[in-house]
């Protein structure tokens, strides 16, 4: 049975930089050389006595360094990450459709109601924007998760004495 724990290298990263450390000045903080805090940030795996080192330099626990997000957490960073991409990508081809299909036609002399009977009635600009104002809340919401996860890292960190 291996000895090894699966860290959290982004949480590692994020702390190294909160207290604007370079790797050299973490390994010499930690007692530990900077091959390890190398491997450690590139890999993710430690000793159990380097988990330790780590945690006690940053004054947080050893489960805080720790990877055991679930599999929800994971997927709703996911969702929040990239959905705004999604919605911004729905709401340009709303937009591109309606100019294609209703402007440029009405713009050649065709009637503008004529134009949207022809398309079945489809309100392109509706979509279009409520697709793009679901992209700013969600690219919002995106910010906001990483300022107070950010905020609540140096919290944290700064709160235990460091």
């Amino acid at each position: 049975m291996s000895n090894d724990v699966k860290l959290n290298k982004n949480t590692i990263q994020r702390l190294r930089a909160i207290n604007c450390w370079s790797q050299e000045e973490l390994a010499s903080a930690s007692g530990l050389s900077v091959r390890t805090i190398q491997r450690v940030e590139k890999s993710g795996t430690a000793s159990l006595e380097t988990t330790k080192a780590l945690a006690s330099v940053f004054v947080v626990t050893p489960d805080e360094l720790q990877s055991s997000q679930k599999i929800e957490n994971v997927t709703f960073r996911f969702i929040c990450k990239y959905a705004w991409l999604v919605a911004f990508a729905f709401s340009s081809v709303f937009f591109g459709l309606w100019i294609v299909d209703i402007l440029i036609p009405t713009l050649k002399g065709a009637d503008f109601n004529q134009q949207y009977e022809i398309n079945g009635n489809f309100r392109y600009l509706d979509f279009g924007g409520i697709s793009f104002f679901i992209g700013f809340l969600f690219l919002g919401l995106n910010v906001s998760l990483e300022y107070f996860n950010s905020k609540r890292l140096l919290k944290n960190s700064a709160g235990r004495g460091n």
